[in-house]
């Protein structure tokens, strides 16, 4: 027999569903556009024109991780 019980628990157990799908959603969206703005710092540090804080002043993100990708592409390099 299906009480109202029941149904409240299946109910709770669809919104819980709905709400880590969106939020699985949203981690990706979020993830897609980090990984994006890295690429993009990662363009700019190679082309050598602007120097880490510029590039991070202009894409409004962390000059310490700007840094941190500056030394993983270019190691052995003054470039930070």
């Amino acid at each position: 027999m299906y009480t109202v019980i029941d149904l409240l628990r299946d109910q709770g157990i669809e919104k819980g569903i709905e709400k880590g799908i969106e939020q699985g959603f949203e981690k990706g969206i979020e993830e897609g556009r980090q990984e994006g703005r890295k690429e993009d710092v990662q363009k700019l540090l190679l082309k050598r024109v602007l120097s880490p804080e510029e590039i991070a002043s202009v894409l409004e993100v962390d000059r310490a991780w700007v840094e941190e990708i500056a030394r993983n592409i270019h190691p052995n390099n003054n470039l930070v």
